[in-house]
């Protein structure tokens, strides 16, 4: 007769005290430090990213020079507009370092609608004074030779603005092949001026240069969005980087909220290895933000900045609650050993042996031994149920040498039940169990060799007597 019953124990008040105490936990200790140290990197890289723009910038007014009077007017106002662009954007994005906060994100889709809507703006401008300028060179063409002229200032103009597509621009990132197509209208002006038919020809490079004007434009707002973006992405995984970082380890408090002096949390223990996981994930995407060779594009840094950035950081939020969680679980059942275990020396002549972890493992199960005078045995097993649930599987496995009645089995399972209500522990009537006790959870040191049982995280919290069968 192997006497076995189970009594369900359900999730008890220290569990809700629990989650009462996630919103007072000290998930990050030195978030103002990390802020101002991710707002101070960014900032250098917001330095680094609009110098090299303004590098760009004083290239071009340079090779501007070299263009006629009236397209050299037209550049320096778009000049003018561009800069005024760039400031406004690096003013947006100094004020938005360091945050991934649900209104942060809606300032960088603002940011983003405008530099779209300054974007079309600018287009819109640009050809409104591109077509000036061709009604003005088609009003000096009055005769063969200044319209030979003209012509060649189109091209010359037109060659200009390739060259400074060409030589400043990462135009085959944002439209690959388009500047070679251009390459040959230009070739096919010049040949109409060699022909000497220069209205085609000032036509031809008057369309080049339309062409070359809203390229630039559009590579130019192109290349400082996914430069802003690629800022802000990176600015992004370095602040959840270091969050991780500082959240490795957290204090414990009691169930008043006070911190317990002497003890931490290791998050990453608790959690099975998931806050690990969580850094090489947010590593993994910082190089692919600074991947040069296969530079991301902009949906996908926005896609990094946007969602999976943030993800990072509620995932460690979830992570840091779960391991306090875990922790202060596996507390619990060294306190319900302990319960059960005094109830038993209250009821029987049984004493305390042994304790043990299995595997020694806290995150596992308890054991705790008791041993009579005539060599028998009780081992009280404390288990985690279903992952994260707050329940515990209790079992009471007693190891009898002489064979004991059935009905003081069912007595010592009784009283047992009355004592672990008494103590406020949520149980539910014993349920029989068959089959006997396994005599390995006797044997304490092999019990706590490190994977000396299987992880027990998907049973149920219960509270089982069971015994031998009696010899003979």
């Amino acid at each position: 007769m192997s006497g076995r019953k189970r009594i369900q124990v359900d999730e008890s008040e220290w569990y809700r005290l629990q989650r009462e105490l996630s919103r007072h936990k000290d998930v990050v200790r030195n978030l103002p430090g990390l802020i101002r140290e991710v707002r101070q990197q960014t900032h250098d890289d917001l330095e680094r990213v609009f110098g090299v723009i303004e590098d760009r910038q004083r290239s071009v007014e340079l090779a501007v020079e070299g263009l006629s009077e009236q397209t050299r007017r037209m550049e320096a106002e778009t000049q003018q507009r561009l800069r005024a662009q760039a400031r406004r954007m690096a003013e947006d994005m100094r004020a938005t370092v360091g945050e991934l906060r649900k209104e942060t994100r809606e300032q960088l889709a603002e940011q983003e609608r405008r530099l779209h809507g300054e974007l079309t703006a600018e287009r819109q401008q640009r050809r409104e004074d591109v077509r000036r300028i061709d009604r003005e060179l088609g009003e000096l063409v009055q005769d063969r030779e200044r319209a030979a002229v003209v012509a060649r200032a189109a091209l010359s103009d037109a060659r200009t603005m390739h060259g400074v597509i060409r030589d400043t621009l990462p135009h085959e990132q944002y439209a690959p092949g388009r500047l070679d197509g251009l390459q040959t209208t230009l070739d096919q002006a010049q040949d109409n001026i060699a022909q000497g038919r220069f209205d085609a020809a000032l036509a031809t490079a008057q369309g080049a240069y339309r062409e070359l004007s809203e390229l630039r434009v559009n590579v130019e707002y192109h290349d400082r969005e996914r430069q802003a973006l690629r800022v802000q992405a990176r600015g992004g995984l370095l602040l959840v980087q270091r969050l991780v970082e500082d959240s490795a380890r957290q204090t414990v408090r009691d169930e008043k909220g006070e911190v317990l002096e002497g003890f931490d949390l290791d998050v990453d223990y608790w959690t099975g290895g998931d806050l690990g996981a969580l850094l090489e994930e947010t590593e993994s995407l910082r190089l692919r933000v600074e991947d040069e060779e296969r530079p991301p594009t902009a949906d996908e840094l926005r896609d990094i900045l946007q969602h999976r950035a943030p993800a990072l950081q509620e995932r460690l939020d979830r992570l840091v609650e779960r391991a306090g969680r875990r922790q202060l679980a596996s507390q619990e059942r060294v306190n319900l050993a302990e319960a059960v275990v005094q109830a038993l020396e209250g009821m029987t002549a049984y004493e305390l042996d042994a304790t043990t972890y299995a595997g020694s493992d806290q995150r596992d199960a308890y054991f705790a031994r008791l041993v009579h005078g005539n060599r028998n045995a009780i081992v009280v097993e404390v288990t985690p149920a279903d992952a994260d649930s707050g329940a515990s599987v209790l079992r009471v496995l007693s190891y009898d040498h002489d064979t004991t009645a059935r009905t003081e089995l069912e007595e010592r399972g009784a009283e047992l039940l009355r004592a672990l209500r008494a103590h406020g522990i949520p149980a539910a009537d014993p349920q029989e169990e068959p089959g006997d006790p396994d005599p390995a959870y006797t044997d304490f040191r092999s019990l706590g060799e490190p994977r000396a049982l299987p992880r027990t995280a998907e049973a149920t919290y219960t509270v089982t007597d069971a015994r031998p069968a009696a010899e003979g």
